[in-house]
């Protein structure tokens, strides 16, 4: 019997961890001329000895490999450079020219300043993928299940239902065709049972994104809890290895280190140790500048891209009617993509010529887009 699961990346993948299940001791295999099918064991046990020696290999170890044994997916990633990617977002496109999409095995952590729409704004991030097909399971460890479909509901249908409650059955019905599952966990958790939870989900419901909202909800309840940075090591390292063995992509929220209003929050500012930033393949803040003269700027500063390095910022409006977030449309600079260390960079204006210009090596902000102007574009519709 041969299982072909296709010939992409994707299939590859799973092909993988298919193989990975297989125990020899209850395979069969029919050989030519013979109908009474016979263990592999067995059959490995009957090969002669000059068989042996000339199928023999180089003694290995499960944890090295060679460029032989990973030639093949090399060229699978080079085949399809758009899958390799990942899925990319409808909805966030300047997110798609700075992470390039959403790869399975990742691990992203999320921080932003307390009130800034942190859990509104990642709702719609994993809304927006889980629309395209990627089973999502959302942790909220912090607000009921309950106000959290409303939420994800509200922007699923861009519109206020409480004021359409005649459609509310129409985007029920739909938003419930979506691979969408809610962790019943609320209030502190220990991080084996959240693991447990993760771990069933990906063999049952084919989930491959995860959401945790928020990691301190966890930190309690650990041995480890009298150390707090221990503790959330700890926590942070289960994450990585999860998403790693299972190939299924994590974003952490992770509260930020209590820091003076008028200034920006850091890769530094993610509370606890250099752990969460370092095991991370993604760092995601959302800025929010509250102003005294106006109503403030909101903008997503992407500070680490371990896919190919590309990091910047992209300003972020909010709408409160739909609770989704959008790019302001009278905005000069829309997106400024940078690389690591780098001081001058192109820019490429609505008109599509090109200049240098000077950036701020800590943020990645342009000097024409500046989060201290009030923003005083209207909200999209």
């Amino acid at each position: 019997v041969v299982f072909w699961l296709g010939d992409d990346l994707r299939s590859w993948e799973a092909a993988k961890l298919f193989a990975r299940k297989l125990n020899p001791k209850r395979c069969s295999l029919v050989r030519p001329g013979n109908e009474q099918p016979r263990p592999l064991e067995a059959l490995n046990r009957g090969l002669n000895l000059s068989r042996i020696l000339r199928t023999a290999l180089p003694a290995w170890h499960k944890s090295i490999v060679s460029f032989r044994q990973l030639r093949e997916e090399v060229l699978g990633e080079l085949s399809n450079v758009e899958q390799a990617a990942g899925v990319h977002w409808s909805r966030f496109p300047d997110l798609n020219r700075l992470l390039k999409g959403h790869r399975k095995g990742e691990l992203t952590v999320f921080t932003g300043p307390t009130g800034s729409g942190k859990t509104t704004f990642i709702s719609e991030y994993a809304l927006d993928l889980c629309t395209q097909g990627v089973n999502t399971l959302w942790g909220s460890f912090e607000i009921s299940n309950v106000r959290l479909a409303r939420v994800m509901l509200t922007q699923f249908a861009v519109a206020r239902l409480e004021e359409q409650l005649d459609k509310y059955e129409e985007w029920a019905d739909r938003f419930e065709d979506l691979p969408l599952y809610f962790m019943t966990f609320h209030g502190q958790q220990s991080i084996r049972s959240v693991i447990d939870t993760m771990q069933h989900a990906v063999y049952v419901y084919d989930v491959c994104h995860v959401v945790i909202d928020n990691l301190q909800f966890m930190m309690g309840h650990e041995q480890l809890s009298t150390d707090r940075i221990a503790a959330q090591d700890y926590i942070v390292g289960a994450f990585r290895k999860f998403a790693t063995d299972n190939s299924c992509h994590v974003t952490l929220v992770i509260h930020p280190r209590k820091e003076d209003d008028d200034k920006e929050l850091q890769t530094a500012s993610i509370f606890g140790s250099a752990k969460a930033s370092q095991e991370a393949d993604n760092v995601l803040i959302l800025q929010d500048r509250k102003l005294v003269t106006g109503p403030g700027k909101r903008y997503l500063q992407v500070s680490k891209n371990r896919f190919d390095g590309d990091v910047g910022v992209f300003p972020l409006e909010f709408n409160k009617s739909s609770l989704t977030f959008s790019i302001p449309p009278k905005t000069k600079a829309r997106l400024k993509k940078i690389k690591d260390d780098s001081g001058l960079v192109a820019k490429t204006s609505a008109s599509g010529k090109k200049g240098a210009m000077t950036q701020n090596s800590e943020t990645g902000l342009s000097q024409d887009f500046n989060p201290n102007q009030p923003d005083t574009s209207k909200p999209s519709r």
